[in-house]
């Protein structure tokens, strides 16, 4: 399964002992099943926005419109509006490569996030929980593609629903634009060989690239 590939690819890897004490965690991690199961649900894009209204916008003005509103009235979500022909290679890519792992920074060290793909949605758990279980793993955020007003606008709109116990929205709106950036670009490569070629992927030229980096290791460490 996808999930048993995602272990088989991080389980040898240290990727979150540099972890700074982050007040709360462990309570937060053990925040309500209900909020981290509604993480997972996919909501329609009518659920959130009158669709009929944006139809009657030109392209410019639905992506304003998402982009603000999401900016300065969701407060627990983040969104994006994307080009008809980026939306088409990002789907295209989840597709073919539907795992990756999303480094979050935080004060002094950092964390990271599993992701899993399927379809128009992605989501993303603590790495070091997933590794565990990843069935109980819970959901610190969950992205929707939506491509309804592809045909008429040529404008997909993202969206990421976030746990704001687990992540700041900030650090949601980070992860969201990091993931679309590699997977719509040339670092797609990357993506690929984690994929793909895992025994190829530098994990720790990877942090590093992405402002964080492991710990020495005592000489001798496996």
């Amino acid at each position: 399964t996808m999930a048993a590939l995602l272990r088989s690819r991080c389980a040898g890897v240290l990727l979150c002992r540099p972890l700074v004490a982050l007040g709360g965690l462990t309570a937060a991690r053990r925040a309500s099943s209900a909020h981290a199961l509604a993480l997972g649900y996919v909501r329609k894009l009518d659920d959130i926005v009158k669709v009929e209204l944006l139809e009657r916008e030109p392209a410019t003005a639905v992506k304003r419109i998402w982009e603000d509103f999401h900016a300065n009235t969701a407060d627990q979500s983040c969104g994006v509006a994307i080009e008809a022909k980026q939306n088409e290679l990002l789907l295209a890519r989840l597709a073919e490569s539907p795992m990756f792992i999303a480094p979050v920074r935080r004060g002094d060290g950092f964390f990271v996030l599993a992701m899993q793909a399927k379809e128009r949605s992605l989501c993303f758990t603590f790495l070091e929980d997933f590794k565990k279980s990843p069935e109980t793993a819970v959901p610190w955020l969950f992205a929707t593609v939506y491509d309804d007003l592809v045909p008429s606008k040529g404008v997909a709109l993202l969206r990421a629903d976030f746990m704001p116990k687990l992540l700041s929205k900030q650090e949601a709106a980070e992860v969201l634009g990091a993931v679309l950036t590699m997977y719509t670009s040339d670092k797609y490569d990357r993506i690929w060989i984690f994929n793909h070629a895992p025994k190829y992927f530098k994990v720790d030229e990877y942090l590093a690239q992405a402002g964080c980096s492991l710990p020495d290791r005592p000489a001798g460490a496996q």
